[in-house]
């Protein structure tokens, strides 16, 4: 019990740390090489981010779990806007681009949808032994829409590359570039640390390991983004941490899932209608907390909205487990 409360410190010491030199070790690339926050955020730092997702995600491929590495991906979205988009616009109210409102949450929202059409396509077959899967070749499609992003993002860091001015940096590029290494290296073990010691404490007080799957390990993979997005938001980058949470998701959704199902075919398993549903409206409410609000500025009240959403889905979740819905 000691050793497993020890490991929740010391994961959660590591990735605050990671969070702090990530932030600022791209924030000085940014400044450095003429590339905005935003684009940062949503290459470097969401991709770093991501990479506990895209290690559970390809394990889960490799031994057979399709649901979990799909379920890895549709939760970790919803996790990413619910909980970690909604925590920060309470902690430090949001501005949101207008290319991130028009351009980067649709490519989220429509990544979302493509997957759900990819889980339901077996209806098409008349066959008794059709069954919902994303296949190889949908994974193949996957990486074609994220190669897209790649681009898009490339050009986008080309105009504004043109467009703005270049401060001077604070510091040396192989301190930056040490301190970004760093950070995603802290990030990565501080998360698997902490998940490792809560999921330890929750066996030792008996609680079962569908809750502990479903609640303690679910927040703990999205402690690196959690983190990045709060410290982002602190430090006055708001466009690095609306990027870290956009990039994340068209990341998770269209690479990793992408990825690991092209390894190998993911049975759809017991997710359900209602985790794509919930993941689809919390999109929704992060492009509607731009496109309706005054100054495209996300406040407190959208935040504790979005918070919201996302506990009423990991009742309801722990309410199904349990046998009660």
């Amino acid at each position: 019990m000691l050793l497993n409360f020890l490991l929740v410190v010391l994961g959660i010491a590591l990735v605050s740390g990671g969070a702090h030199y990530l932030v600022e070790g791209a924030s000085n690339l940014a400044r450095r090489i003429g590339v905005s926050d935003l684009i940062i955020g949503m290459t470097v730092v969401s991709f770093g981010t991501s990479a506990p997702e895209l290690v559970v995600s390809i394990v889960a491929a490799l031994n057979g779990s399709g649901e979990v590495a799909i379920g890895n991906v549709i939760g970790s979205n919803t996790a990413n806007i619910g909980l970690i988009l909604g925590l920060t616009a309470i902690i430090q109210p949001l501005r949101i681009r207008h290319n991130t409102i028009w351009k980067d949450i649709p490519f989220s929202f429509i990544g979302i949808i493509v997957v759900m059409l990819m889980a339901g396509d077996h209806h098409l077959d008349r066959s008794l032994n059709s069954q919902a899967v994303i296949s190889r070749s949908d994974g193949l499609v996957l990486l074609c829409f994220f190669s897209v992003y790649l681009y898009y993002t490339y050009s986008i860091a080309l105009q504004e590359k043109e467009t703005m001015e270049v401060s001077q940096p604070r510091h040396p590029l192989w301190i930056a570039i040490f301190w970004v290494i760093g950070g995603l290296i802290a990030l990565a073990y501080g998360g698997r640390l902490t998940v490792d010691g809560a999921v330890g404490i929750a066996r030792a007080l008996g609680i079962s390991e569908a809750i502990i799957g479903l609640t303690l390990v679910a927040v703990g993979t999205s402690l690196p983004e959690l983190a990045t997005t709060i410290a982002a938001a602190l430090r006055g980058r708001a466009d690095m941490a609306m990027g870290n949470v956009v990039g994340s998701n068209i990341f998770n959704t269209f690479f990793i899932l992408g990825v690991s199902a092209t390894v190998r075919p993911l049975p759809i398993g017991r997710i359900t209608l209602v985790d794509f549903v919930v993941c689809l409206l919390t999109t929704v409410l992060m492009f509607a907390s731009g496109l309706v609000l005054k100054k495209q500025i996300m406040y407190r009240p959208k935040g504790w909205l979005l918070l919201i959403v996302y506990f009423l889905y990991m009742m309801w979740i722990i309410l199904e487990a349990l046998g009660k819905v």
